[in-house]
């Protein structure tokens, strides 16, 4: 049985502890205690991540979270309201990603307290997510075997059902103009911001279409304000849950950046599109949909199937050949010091979780 009580306490105890991107060990060794005594066979592949092994009958199933969580995410918090938990204002909650975590662990213990029957668990807890799925992308694949799952990573309540992300390409440029001194000779110089500011500024960026983006996010440049600049770095993005789409704007990055470049012959540009996931799309009636569904409707809810513009583990699982679907987890408003879970929503996912495992 899902005990309310017990699962507050484990989510409480789980956003004290600091995780922030790249800093994961204390909450790797605590989950590593709390899987090894609910007995499961633990291990940790070469990148950090943690993967536990429940046995079961059936076809297995990956049950997945992310262990980092975001800055300001250090010290936290947390303050109960009701049904309604906050950090105390100085820091996210992190309720992204612990909301899942605990009601997974919850989820563990209920069946271990009531010797549930249940499918074969390969619960895989994920490193680095936030800076660029890198647990996922450095996941150890030969020591999982499940095909579909289910990822607990999303907002709002269990109901909400990521159906499609996009494909993410990362942009990487550095331009190398020429320096001088900016008032006795600029003539000699070539300056690498008026370059980068003439490509940012024919560069379609924002809101492209329904389902395509793109941004330019960071710059870096210039060395004093009586030199010309000679170096300039940025980075943009460029997100699409159309491929086709994706690899079509991404051609327009280029074509701008050629184009610029042509009228500054003594300046040079390094140019790197990479890509970082494909997108994916689940049609309402694929079996993980329908299970899902199925699931949600046993316990009064309604799915709400969404569109998202943002990625997670899932699109990296999915160019491994493991269908998993991205829900909700009861928390509101991450990656802010607004954020908060609702404790309700949390006893509704755990609640989820342990009806589509069971037999």
């Amino acid at each position: 049985m899902i005990r309310k009580e017990r699962l507050l306490q484990t989510f409480l105890d789980l956003v004290q502890i600091d995780s922030p991107s790249g800093e994961e060990q204390k909450i790797a060794k605590e989950m590593i205690r709390r899987l090894e005594a609910l007995g499961g066979s633990v291990e940790r592949d070469a990148f950090g991540n943690i993967i536990a092994k429940f046995k079961g009958v059936g076809d297995p199933m990956m049950i997945n979270a992310h262990l980092d969580t975001v800055e300001p995410g250090r010290g936290i918090k947390p303050v109960i309201h009701g049904d309604k938990i906050t950090s105390d204002g100085r820091t996210i909650l992190g309720g992204d990603p612990k909301a899942g975590v605990a009601a997974i662990l919850e989820v563990l213990t209920s069946l271990k307290e009531e010797k549930h029957k249940h499918v074969p668990l390969e619960v895989v807890f994920t490193m680095s997510e936030e800076i660029g799925l890198k647990g996922a992308v450095n996941l150890d694949y030969s020591k999982l075997t499940a095909k579909k799952g289910i990822t607990f990573d999303g907002d709002g309540g269990v109901g909400t059902v990521t159906t499609s992300a996009p494909g993410y390409n990362r942009v990487d440029v550095t331009i190398i103009g020429r320096g001088a001194h900016a008032g006795v000779e600029p003539e000699k110089g070539i300056s690498a911001i008026k370059i980068g500011a003439e490509i940012i500024s024919k560069l379609e960026i924002g809101r492209i279409d329904h389902e395509t983006t793109a941004n330019v996010g960071l710059i870096e440049g210039g060395s004093a304000l009586n030199a010309v600049p000679e170096r300039l770095h940025f980075m943009a993005e460029i997100r699409s849950r159309s491929l086709q789409k994706l690899e079509k704007h991404s051609l327009h990055f280029e074509e701008i950046f050629n184009a610029v470049m042509q009228k500054y012959q003594g300046a040079k540009i390094e140019l790197k599109i990479v890509r970082e996931f494909d997108p994916y799309l689940f049609k309402e009636n694929h079996s993980v949909i329908q299970k899902i569904k199925n699931v949600l409707s046993q316990l009064g809810l309604k799915p709400k199937l969404e569109l998202s513009g943002g990625g997670t583990d899932v699109n990296i699982f999915h160019t491994h050949g493991i269908e998993v679907v991205c829900v909700g987890v009861g928390d509101y408003g991450a990656h802010t010091t607004k954020e908060y879970a609702l404790i309700s929503e949390m006893i509704q996912t755990a609640r989820f979780c342990e009806k589509i495992v069971k037999i």
